[in-house]
């Protein structure tokens, strides 16, 4: 999917950049490649080799849109083998970069950790939904139990006011009905103490499988925890390579000043000594106008030149 993510490893990332040589003072020297001239611009994807490390680790953290220029030290490029004639042994190089387009490619890393997130989710909505049923279930059990209750107290009421019309009749059928609708009742209430103990198992059963989910719950709660320690993990080691290499560019822009100080420490002396010579040269001319014209021996001028020398 495309937006404005940040380059990273997997992205595929466009881009027109110029490549340059650089010189001795560490700044862009020779132009040795382009993608301007190029009928479109050049694509890559970060962490896959497809292009020379400094310029694929440089480009990592900026978004779309991004003017980046980048040192890239000779070992992050062709190192010591170079590139043909282009790229000599060595050759530190510099790119000025800008970034068209960053598409970042979800990673199964972070595929499973969605696929987690919407686990999770779904088994959240299944459990409403069964404390749903379960409260309904238990909400129309209770209106069944009252319903034959009331049916009950009912059928019980018509049931006397026959005892008491048959009472007349027959003394005995009626102690006889009697206790016959006495068991009846002792079988129904065991029936009903019997139906309690299954909602009592029924609930203890799953107030079990809930401890099982929150365990679950927990146990994912933790591992999420894990993964981003080891994310936060990997982006201090991602800081520490950074400020790494800026000390290394520091160095080499320290050691290339003293390069340039030496060599107009060398231009000065060059200087001096010829300035000495031509003294030298003058205090000859001088010597001899003086004497005269007459004419040294070797080993007389060499004995001069060491005298008026030091």
């Amino acid at each position: 999917m495309q937006g404005k993510g940040q380059a990273r490893d997997g992205a595929k990332v466009t881009v027109d950049y110029d490549g340059y040589l650089q010189d001795r003072r560490g700044n862009a020297g020779k132009k040795f490649t382009s993608t301007y001239s190029l009928t479109d611009p050049y694509s890559f994807t970060v962490g896959a080799d497809e292009v020379v490390p400094g310029l694929e680790q440089g480009l990592v953290g900026f978004c779309a849109g991004s003017e980046v220029i980048l040192y890239v030290p000779a070992e992050l490029a062709y190192g010591e083998a170079g590139a043909g004639d282009t790229i000599p042994p060595g050759a530190a190089l510099v790119f000025e970069v800008v970034i068209i387009d960053v598409k970042i490619v979800e990673t199964e890393h972070e595929r499973n950790i969605r696929l987690e997130a919407q686990a999770r989710k779904e088994e959240a909505k299944r459990r409403e939904d069964e404390l749903k049923n379960r409260k309904e279930a238990e909400l129309k059990a209770k209106e069944d139990y009252e319903r034959l209750l009331a049916e009950e107290q009912e059928r019980v009421r018509i049931q006397n006011e026959k005892n008491k019309i048959a009472e007349m009749k027959a003394k005995e059928t009626f102690e006889r009905q009697a206790a016959e609708e006495l068991k009846n009742r002792e079988i129904q209430a065991k029936q009903v103490e019997a139906q309690q103990e299954l909602v009592r198992q029924e609930l203890l059963r799953r107030e079990e499988h809930q401890k099982l989910l929150d365990e679950e719950l927990e146990r994912r709660k933790v591992q999420q925890e894990l993964v981003r320690l080891d994310l936060i993990a990997r982006q201090e080691e991602a800081e520490r390579r950074r400020l790494e290499l800026e000390r290394r560019e520091e160095q080499k822009e320290a050691v290339a000043a003293e390069l340039l100080n030496r060599e107009a420490e060398q231009k000065r002396r060059i200087a001096d000594q010829n300035a000495r010579q031509h003294e030298q040269e003058r205090r000859d001319e001088d010597e001899q106008a003086r004497l005269g014209g007459v004419k040294l021996t070797e080993e007389e001028e060499s004995i001069e030149a060491a005298r008026l020398f030091f």
